[in-house]
């Protein structure tokens, strides 16, 4: 996932909201899979979901509107999900400095979603579920085999972006 997006030169306008437009995107399909829509999870993905329309309004892009999934949802366990978002999140605090560091004043402001606070917390369940858990084998391949959707859909999200990007 990282070669994917490291391409993206996020100080620049295009490479910063195509990054947010296929985060956008990934975390959208993520919400739709959450059985319980107003977990602490679905409440975090809904406020990183938020910081990226206001970059992307920052960024005089178009919010994109909102996003309904032909595919149904597998049946995915929601650690294995929001394992790869959290993790992903501490990644963004390291490039938030390239975007803030930007020539272009509207791409260095825009850094709600790169420096969104909820993330942290998340992190912080996420590790602490994972140090307290201790499910059964099934329920372990259950996280694992859905960390693996959870990066498809972030692959999937850039290859959507990118074609769209393409096609204008």
């Amino acid at each position: 996932m990282d070669a994917l997006f490291s391409q993206h030169d996020l100080s620049t306008r295009n490479g910063l909201s195509s990054v947010l437009r296929a985060h956008s995107v990934a975390l959208n399909r993520t919400l739709s899979a959450l059985s319980n829509q107003t977990s602490t999870y679905a409440k975090t993905l809904q406020t990183m979901i938020a910081a990226i329309d206001e970059d992307l309004k920052a960024l005089d892009e178009a919010v994109p509107g909102e996003r309904h999934f032909a595919d149904p949802a597998p049946d995915v366990h929601p650690l294995g999900l929001i394992y790869v978002i959290a993790g992903s999140t501490l990644g963004a605090r390291i490039l938030l400095s390239d975007i803030q560091a930007s020539g272009d004043p509207k791409v260095a402001a825009a850094t709600r979603y790169f420096a969104c606070p909820a993330t942290s917390e998340m992190w912080k369940s996420v590790s602490k579920t994972l140090k307290c858990w201790s499910g059964q084998p099934h329920e372990e391949n259950k996280i694992v085999t859905s960390a693996q959707t959870a990066f498809s859909w972030f692959e999937a999200a850039h290859s959507t972006v990118q074609k769209a990007s393409n096609d204008v």
